[in-house]
């Protein structure tokens, strides 16, 4: 490591999705071990801010799971175990809460794409002797008991593109509530090396109204070695839904994104370590449980 120092930030947020704070005095300290452990550092300057989203939740959400850099932001998420969290001293739970971190730091390095600059494994081996030298570090028995945070799964995504025309009250599924429970089942399942994430790319519009599909993005596919992704993109008819029920709704969903997935075979450029028809079959059973969770 060089000389130089850089400025970091971090945030630690817990149960972020929830409305009311009630961890925010766990939150600063946590983040106060955090900027003292950091502070002197640098490990490029590509990444300025860390925040954690940690859940403790009684039901575990995968779905929740988001970890990506975006403009100097790495945003990295993870559950802890809510009984042993829950019946912990505040002492205790600072100790769980940088623990957390240094999983979410040693995920950063390993399954996250990083900008070239960034010294994620310098990171992760400070993080672990600070902890260490100040007896906070958990042994890794107790971290794979109390911290949850799958590294090798794959995920899917939906990316929305919708339109003015399209009036939410007439589509009866939920995309978010859809994504959690496939997430949730495809958690610590891997279909090889090359793909950790399928972007379903969920393009909706009134194929007669006055901002209509764009043809370009019909059908589109596209394989991303960087960051180990596929998306494949299917266009719905806005028209054609809003009539159908709510189970007619859900299998076409159903029927287009088996469709997308069957669509990687026609990549010209396919990833190399991939089972895609373990994949198309894994997902056809998440989505005929989905059906009959609801409708049976």
């Amino acid at each position: 490591m060089t000389t130089k120092t850089q400025t970091y930030r971090c945030w630690f947020l817990i149960n972020q999705n929830q409305e009311k704070r009630d961890f925010e005095t766990l939150e600063q300290e946590a983040s106060r071990f955090f900027l003292d452990f950091i502070s002197g550092k640098d490990y490029g300057d590509s990444i300025g801010l860390f925040r954690f989203d940690i859940y403790i939740e009684p039901k575990i959400n995968f779905g929740r799971h988001t970890d990506t850099i975006y403009t100097g932001c790495a945003h990295l998420s993870v559950h802890i175990d809510k009984v042993t969290f829950d019946k912990s001293t505040d002492e205790l739970k600072v100790k769980l809460l940088l623990n957390a971190a240094f999983v979410l730091t040693k995920y950063l390095a390993q399954r996250v794409p990083l900008p070239k600059n960034f010294q994620a494994d310098s990171l992760v081996n400070d993080y672990e002797n600070y902890l260490t030298k100040k007896s906070l570090l958990l042994s890794n028995d107790q971290m794979q008991e109390v911290i949850i945070k799958p590294f090798d799964t794959t995920r899917f995504n939906f990316v929305i593109t919708t339109t003015a025309e399209v009036k939410d009250r007439d589509i009866h599924y939920d995309l978010n509530e859809v994504g959690d429970f496939i997430n949730n089942n495809l958690a610590g399942q891997t279909f090889g090396t090359s793909i950790r994430k399928f972007d379903f790319g969920y393009e909706i519009a009134d194929s007669k109204g006055y901002m209509p599909h764009h043809p370009e993005t019909a059908n589109l596919r596209r394989y991303g070695t960087k960051y180990k992704n596929l998306l494949v993109v299917k266009q719905f008819d806005y028209r054609q839904l809003k009539d159908l029920d709510d189970k007619g709704q859900f299998k076409i969903l159903k029927e287009k994104i088996l469709e997308a997935i069957s669509d990687v075979d026609k990549l010209s450029k396919k990833p190399k370590d991939f089972d895609n028809e373990k994949f198309f079959d894994t997902m056809s059973n998440i989505l005929t449980d989905y059906e009959k969770k609801h409708w049976h």
